[in-house]
């Protein structure tokens, strides 16, 4: 049973009050409204606050890798897949072996593996999205990222939700790819300064991104039309919320440390 400190908890509170991060906490709260809508029933305290640890490790995780440090996604899998008895005080060192360490102790010895191979996943997809050479390829790479991301956080909910949870999975793969591609477009510009693209979109491309999250906006609209105010909701926060400041510096010390480790095994 992993053990988190009274210190540690504070430190996890206030990387979760961080307005940069605003846009990741309130997803869970969006997720659990569409369980509600799904008629399903759910734990819904268990399954808020591991999906907070779980879109805070995403949030944190992404500032890294727009740092231009991919190789910060593979030592972070490697830290998440060993085990831990206690949270201390090192942990507060970065945000990111705080979040790591908090989601470690979220995620049950039971989806343990198909956790860590589904954030494999995600990260190698992660790492091909850099390597496009053009919207089309870019646009599948996003598409599945955010297909990625929304499973293995249903994954790790699994168990707190009852009968009829199917048909919820395919509808948060399908809006976590949608919600990929609009934060692509709210920061493609951004990224193309921090030169984590492999191509220069042209007015064609933002308008091909453009069609393509329209229609699948609209797809899922229809289907599901109680929702559009949430949609839209999520939309605006999104946008609000992209103005963050640069990655917490300290994530430096945990890559270092990680190598040093890794240098010390081999």
């Amino acid at each position: 049973m992993t053990i988190i400190s009274s210190d540690v908890t504070r430190a996890y509170h206030d990387l979760a009050v961080d307005p940069k991060y605003q846009h990741f906490v309130r997803i869970p709260d969006r997720i659990i409204q569409c369980i509600d809508y799904f008629g399903i029933s759910c734990d819904r305290d268990a399954a808020r606050a591991r999906l907070q640890s779980y879109y805070l490790f995403i949030g944190v995780v992404d500032d890294a890798i727009d740092s231009d440090r991919l190789e910060t996604g593979r030592l972070i899998l490697d830290y998440l897949n060993t085990p831990t008895t206690v949270i201390d005080e090192g942990a507060r060192r970065s945000n990111v072996q705080l979040i790591t360490e908090v989601l470690k102790h979220q995620i049950r010895d039971d989806v343990q593996s198909q956790m860590m191979d589904k954030l494999q996943e995600l990260y190698d997809e992660v790492v091909s999205e850099r390597c496009a050479t053009g919207m089309s390829s870019y646009i599948e790479h996003r598409q599945l990222v955010g297909s990625l991301t929304a499973e293995s956080s249903y994954i790790l909910i699994q168990s707190n939700l009852g009968d009829g949870h199917e048909t919820l999975l395919q509808f948060m793969k399908q809006v976590g790819a949608l919600g990929c591609l609009i934060d692509s477009l709210i920061d493609l510009k951004k990224d193309r300064r921090l030169g984590l693209l492999a191509f220069q979109p042209t007015i064609k491309d933002h308008a091909n991104l453009i069609r393509c999250i329209l229609r699948g906006g609209i797809r899922v609209s229809l289907k599901h039309p109680r929702l559009c105010g949430l949609f839209l909701r999520a939309i605006v926060d999104n946008v609000r919320d992209r103005f963050r400041a640069d990655p917490n510096v300290a994530l430096e010390s945990f890559v270092s440390e990680q190598k040093g480790t890794a240098a010390g095994v081999a």
